[in-house]
């Protein structure tokens, strides 16, 4: 997808002195004005705060913007109306954005109103707003047809609601006084008992055509391809022609930037692009109007795009370990190249070449999709280009300005040769403020790839010719085409610049330069966070393990614990303390390890510990004793089983025997839980449970089978209950009959009800490495060769994905680096080395930030301290790579390498090696005697 107008809020002006002047023309100096983040608030005194009720929306473009908030402030100020607006105009583009919100694009100003007077006050501002532009906000009705003042039934104030799943939701409150969730559809759907007002407005939705839907009396919509903020793209059959095409529609005033263009306009060139590259793309069919839309119908191009093809072949072969077969990358690559010399034939740059916008058919022939890029060079327009393939002259270019030059696209060829040999998405090279050349970045994992990928060694001369920073240094096409002709890769050794592991003063520098980036980014006392949080953060607790402060903590301590530096120290103390002063900030006490609050009281106590602190402990444990340990939700991010780790681990570490029996309430609750099959055993999370993840059934660490099973092992491991170790070993044949099993090792899907080859198949959340994770605990407490021996194969399939897989702990290389950590200390063999040369990966694909090496988190792009999608999960597998140690959040007791054997009795509170357990707890609640039962 392109990166351009309309993405980052650049330019423009601030909005709140036109307010200021409205203010002053009614008198009204004693309003209050509050900036924060992209909003300004502005309420008459003593304004009353309301939970909910019918709200006002108004929309705008960039353009339009100032004109609309000064007359509509007028109206809003002279009802003592409070209301809400963006702040500055370049929000506005933010939001009015192709890539913004679909149901919340275009809400520029937000007012308030009493239910009594909000459709007085909604003509008032109709009438002054009459005739100015604004997109139709698909959450809300418009007024009356062609308005910019809509409605919507939500919250004001709304009533704060921890969800199940860890993020504070504003909700309504049900006149049964049941708390629900304020629903913001891309289609008006107030709540049943709020009562309409009279209405001209018309009831459809202006979400665009549903499917079956007939436009222009000829083409009939069969299917949606995809829905955005823009409009939707859609399958469909030419009536007249009985051929299938494919339909593109283009929302009036959304993507309006400040030269009055907006997406209607994009798609108007992408017509005139698809007349230009007639036998390069798609035909035109027809463009049309209707009801302010513009659609756009093409002929249907049969195949997937490049980005998707090169995904799939990866997978099929074993996860980029092998790469692609080489004949077939020099036919696309000369495709590709094919491609492009007609373009640039034609006169014209594609300006967005990405493997998104190719087209792979029958035969593996290349289309190009998606042209409304492209341009003649000089001709001005918004920059455009996807991160990682846009040329770097014109990637740091103005936001508007003339298209670059065809070298441009040269770049952009470079890059899609590297995706095309090794799988891996160039972002990385991309990460702003980094002062490197972006070829020094991609060479960088060009040599260590090049010791097992074929591909990658013959295309990374043509790469670093086309990549070069100077535009005229590239290669041209031609010599692009002589070097294919005739290409001769070099042998692998020669290939190599460095070792493929990272080696120890490298090791070293990593973390150092990764703390000192982490310490220097946090924020004050004072701070809602103490760092800042990606998109897919936004809500959840701030002291949380997975987005928030306390899974920071845990990686300071651990640092302070091995490096004794006194900075760390003092930033032990100092998120410490912040924590506990908020630890009660969440009224309803979640259970989950990553996004309740157990991990918050395992951080917190091994801090407290760390410390001396008596107190803080003492607080730490009084939050564990306060997680429910039954629970709807059984998993261990979100769930039961993360509280009841917790509970082991406390008991682990003071012997209060209360931590212990909540362990074993927890335990005794997952197997009251547990639904059994001939294949295994799993846990679903209750379809009407209030969470994102209501009905699943996950095979996962995170989310399912594996974290359950994980924690079961611990929980039989202490107190030598046989049922528990029995339901661990049933999960354990759960996820042998699930693997995927093949030359790339086991490998498993999302959901146990899921398609082979779907879901994350690598990684902790819910593939191999959290799989194995499980498997190489259930081995140590059973000697089961079965687990051993697909614990293996989990573990090459996460070796073989290093270079393909992101960076963080959850979905990467860091929580697969601890997988093969746990692997290593349980089986020696290759498994140290192999998660060296996962550092390896991440240091290949460091950015740099003044002047530190830094890794980006999971989006590639940005560096966040996060644990589990960030910077510190990172740290902590490096800390435990380098210094040895048990790893990060697991209840596990010493786990020496043994041989397998029949079960042996352990003695109360030691070591258990492969093939023993203990057999009851004296004084325990439940002391069975049930034997284990092996394969």
């Amino acid at each position: 997808m392109p990166f351009g107008e309309g993405t980052a809020p650049t330019g423009g002006f601030a909005l709140q002195p036109l307010v200021r002047l409205v203010l002053s023309a009614h008198g009204a100096g004693d309003w209050e004005v509050t900036e924060k983040d992209i909003w300004c608030r502005v309420s008459p005194p003593d304004s009353p705060s309301r939970v909910q009720g019918w709200k006002l929306h108004i929309s705008a473009t960039p353009l339009s913007a100032p004109t609309t908030l000064h007359r509509s402030a007028q109206v809003l100020i002279h009802r003592g109306c409070a209301f809400k607006f963006a702040a500055r105009t370049e929000y506005v583009e933010t939001l009015t954005s192709s890539r913004s919100d679909r149901a919340q694009c275009g809400k520029f100003i937000t007012a308030y109103p009493d239910d009594d007077h909000f459709w007085d006050l909604a003509k008032a501002l109709d009438e002054a707003t009459a005739g100015l532009p604004g997109p139709a906000i698909l959450s809300d009705r418009p007024y009356r047809r062609g308005s910019v003042v809509h409605y919507r039934y939500g919250a004001f104030r709304g009533v704060p609601h921890w969800s199940n799943d860890g993020v504070l939701e504003a909700r309504l409150r049900a006149p049964d006084g049941t708390v629900v969730k304020d629903e913001r559809k891309p289609w008006f759907c107030p709540p049943p008992w709020a009562k309409l007002p009279p209405t001209e407005a018309n009831s459809g939705a202006e979400g665009g055509p549903p499917p079956q839907l007939l436009l222009r009396d000829r083409y009939l919509v069969r299917s949606a391809i995809r829905h955005s903020a823009r409009g939707g793209v859609y399958r469909a059959v030419d009536r007249e022609t009985r051929r299938d095409v494919v339909v593109k529609q283009a929302r009036a005033h959304v993507g309006a930037g400040f030269t009055g263009r907006d997406a209607r306009d994009g798609l108007r060139d992408e017509a005139a692009a698809l007349a230009t590259l007639h036998g390069l793309s798609a035909d035109l069919v027809e463009l049309f109007e209707q009801d302010d839309h513009v659609f756009l119908v093409e002929t249907e191009i049969p195949g997937v795009t490049l980005d998707r093809w090169v995904r799939a072949e990866f997978r099929a072969l074993g996860a980029g370990d092998l790469g692609l077969y080489t004949d077939r990358v020099v036919v696309l690559a000369a495709g590709l190249a094919a491609l492009l010399s007609e373009v640039h034939g034609r006169g014209l740059v594609y300006r967005d070449l990405s493997p998104a916008n190719v087209m792979v058919t029958l035969g593996d022939r290349l289309r190009l999709i998606d042209p409304e890029c492209v341009a003649r060079a000089g001709q001005w327009g918004h920059r455009v280009h996807t991160p990682g393939y846009g040329a770097p002259e014109y990637a740091s270019g103005p936001k508007y300005g003339p298209a670059p030059e065809q070298t441009a696209d040269l770049f952009s060829l470079g890059a899609m040769l590297f995706y095309l040999a090794t799988g891996i998405d160039p972002a990385f090279a991309s990460v702003p403020a980094d002062p490197r050349p972006p070829v020094e970045r991609l060479n960088r994992v060009l040599g260590p790839v090049g010791l097992r990928s074929r591909s990658a060694r013959l295309l990374a001369p043509a790469i670093r010719g086309l990549c070069a920073q100077e535009p005229v240094r590239r290669w041209s096409l031609g010599q692009l085409r002589e070097f294919l002709a005739d290409p001769a890769p070099p042998p692998a050794a020669a290939a190599a610049t460095s070792s493929a592991g990272l080696e120890g003063t490298l090791q070293e520098r990593l973390i150092d330069d990764c703390l000192a980036h982490v310490l220097v980014t946090m924020r004050e006392r004072d701070a809602d966070r103490l760092w800042p949080v990606a998109p897919s953060g936004t809500g959840t607790d701030p002291c949380n393990v997975q987005h928030g402060a306390a899974g920071v903590l845990g990686v300071f301590t651990r640092a302070d614990e091995v490096l004794g530096r006194h900075d760390l120290r003092t930033a032990v103390a100092h998120v410490a303390s912040w924590i506990d002063a908020r630890r009660a900030d969440v009224p309803a006490v979640l259970p989950g390890l990553h996004f309740g609050g157990a991990g918050i009281a395992w951080t917190l106590h091994d801090a407290a510990r760390h410390l001396g602190d008596d107190e803080l402990a003492e607080h730490a444990a009084r939050l564990a004793l306060a997680l429910p340990v039954r629970w709807p939700n059984p998993d261990v991010f979100h769930g039961a089983a993360g509280a009841g780790l917790t509970q082991l681990r406390f008991w682990q570490l003071t012997g209060r025997p209360e931590f212990l029996d909540r362990a074993i309430d927890c335990a005794d609750g997952l197997v009251a839980a547990a639904e059994h099959a001939d294949d295994g055993v799993s846990w679903r999370i209750p379809p009407d449970f209030d969470s994102v993840l209501a009905g699943v059934t996950h095979l996962g660490f995170a989310h399912g089978v594996a974290g359950i099973g994980s924690f079961l092992v611990s929980a039989a491991t202490s107190t030598g209950r046989g049922d528990y170790l029995n339901l661990a070993h049933a999960a354990g044949r759960t996820l042998v009959n699930a693997a995927e099993r093949g030359p790339w090792g086991a490998r498993w899907r999302t959901d146990r009800t899921g398609k082979d080859g779907e879901g994350m198949l690598h990684h902790l959340c819910n593939g191999a490495s959290g799989v194995g994770t499980f498997l190489v605990r259930l081995w140590t407490a059973t000697g089961d060769p079965s687990a051993r021996e697909l614990a293996e194969e989990a573990a090459s399939a996460v070796h073989r994905a290093r270079w393909t897989a992101g960076s963080s702990v959850c979905h990467g290389l860091a929580g697969d680096g601890e997988f093969l950590l746990d692997m290593a200390q349980a089986f020696g063999g290759p498994y140290q080395d192999w998660a060296e040369e996962l550092a390896g990966c991440l240091y290949a694909k460091h950015t740099v930030r003044n002047g530190r090496m830094v890794v980006p988190d999971e989006s590639g792009t940005h560096v966040r301290a996060a644990f589990g999608v960030g910077l510190t999960g990172v740290i902590g597998f490096l800390l435990r790579l380098r210094y040895g140690g048990p790893r990060l959040l697991m209840a596990d007791t010493d786990r020496p390498r043994a041989t397998t054997g029949p079960p042996k009795a352990a003695p109360r509170g030691g070591a258990l090696t492969p093939g023993s357990a203990q057999h009851g707890r004296p004084g325990s609640r439940n002391n069975h005697q049930e034997e284990t039962p092996w394969n």
